[in-house]
């Protein structure tokens, strides 16, 4: 179980911070910002940039004073920098008022090879420098102006050509940082949101102790599945968590095989893979008690399984599948109703399943949330490249979606995922599975 951090007061620890930062000076030149829209925002305010390891930890104390998720604990970003070969540098951007820190906004540099999809096409671009602003970025006070002041000191990175793209992760489309984004100056189309998801949250705290999650008619689904479940496999059915760090290799070993027989995986889109850096990061998770492997098993046989992370009384769903073998016995659905009712009986206040709009996340009652991948494209070839390429992917997918939608054919893609998952295609499996 993880451990809740102290909140620190922020005034009381800036006494503590040597900052290593490069700060706004008045007469500093901007390039494609004028000056005065940044004095203007409000008197008082500055901007402060950390560009090095002992620069953000400097702004420990600050950091560590106020809310934030799993992407945004210091010491899973610090773990990141150190442990992660595609990256360059953080860049965190810091806002203050007569001395005191006001906001943050937590992004990192990196290097790396630009992809997209379209339908279930994977394209590749160019290598490129990217500010990468990681999700739940934002913390601190909240204030239009300090957003303002935020979307200008990024449109001044891109400007400057010191990164090929800045991308936002998951922007809030509801959120004042959003919209003064999208003010920003600029022409030829240098903002885009070439993604956007739906992200379901499903709150565990419900006034009464109540919730659609355990109520009745999920309940009786439940136990419905279950009892299907038990008569085609008597006493075989059982559930595993895995969290220690010595449990790492059993967890990984018996979920991979089943990870390798989603659609997702077949078309690469699967996050999860068998790698040193993937065993790193969820060591780190294990070795501070944050991690959870849930694993479902039939006569021994893994079907399904769940890994995220228990942070501060929220779990954060990272990665999900289940054997196609097994579908009918609805194992996938079955295994987050057993998870979410281990997790309500360990505190665990809220639950972030990711993104997607499926039935069952419907049914558990859960809010959407609608977030968007955004970009802002510097003025370099680089830049350029890029802009052209999510203006063309972007163009396609429309296109397609408003052929599809034309001829009634949006269940298309929906349809075709199941023959990527056909029986049979590699694995271990149960021979002649019992009817119903």
């Amino acid at each position: 179980m993880c451990q809740s951090a102290r909140n620190m007061n922020a005034r009381g620890a800036l006494s503590q911070v040597r900052l290593a930062f490069r700060t706004d000076k008045p007469n500093e030149k901007l390039s494609g910002s004028s000056l005065s829209d940044r004095e203007n925002v409000r008197k008082g305010l500055s901007v402060r940039v950390a560009t090095t390891f002992q620069g953000v930890e400097d702004l420990r104390p600050v950091w560590k004073g106020w809310p934030h998720g799993l992407d945004t604990d210091i010491d899973y970003y610090m773990h990141n920098l150190r442990s992660d070969s595609t990256i360059l540098g953080p860049h965190v951007i810091t806002i203050w008022e007569d001395g005191i820190a006001q906001a943050m906004l937590i992004g990192q540099v990196r290097r790396q090879r630009i992809s997209t999809n379209v339908s279930f096409i994977h394209l590749w671009g160019p290598i490129a420098r990217v500010l990468e602003i990681v999700s739940g970025a934002r913390i601190g006070r909240q204030s239009s102006a300090i957003d303002k002041l935020l979307a200008l000191e990024l449109l001044k990175v891109t400007n400057d050509g010191d990164v090929d793209l800045v991308c936002f992760q998951r922007l809030p489309l509801h959120s004042e940082l959003f919209y003064e984004v999208q003010q920003l100056p600029g022409l030829f189309g240098r903002k885009r949101v070439p993604h956007l998801s739906n992200y379901s949250v499903l709150s565990l705290t419900a006034p009464g102790g109540k919730h659609p999650a355990f109520g009745g008619k999920s309940r009786r689904e439940v136990r419905r599945k279950a009892r299907i479940l038990q008569r085609t496999f008597p006493s075989k059915a059982r559930l595993e968590c895995y969290s220690h760090p010595s449990e790492l290799d059993v967890g990984i070993r018996d979920v991979m095989p089943v990870a390798a027989k989603t659609w997702q995986y077949r078309l690469g889109c699967c996050s999860l893979s068998d790698t040193a850096q993937t065993r790193d990061s969820l060591k780190f998770f294990a070795k501070r008690g944050w991690l959870r492997i849930y694993v479902l098993y039939l006569d021994n046989f893994p079907c399904a399984f769940l890994i995220g992370q228990l942070y501060h009384q929220s779990f954060y769903c990272q990665h999900a599948g289940y054997d196609p073998d097994f579908a009918r016995f609805s194992v996938g659905s079955l295994l987050t109703a057993w998870a979410l009712e281990e997790l309500a009986v360990a505190g665990v206040e809220q639950v972030d399943l990711g993104e997607g709009r499926q039935e069952h996340h419907r049914r558990l009652g859960c809010q959407m949330r609608q977030e968007g991948t955004v970009h802002l494209y510097s003025r370099t070839w680089g830049g350029i490249w890029l802009n052209m390429l999510f203006a063309a992917t972007m163009f396609v997918r429309a296109g397609a979606h408003h052929t599809l939608s034309g001829l009634r054919l949006n269940g298309v893609g929906k349809n075709w995922r199941p023959s990527l998952m056909a029986p049979g295609q590699g694995g271990k499996r149960l021979p002649n599975l019992p009817p119903f």
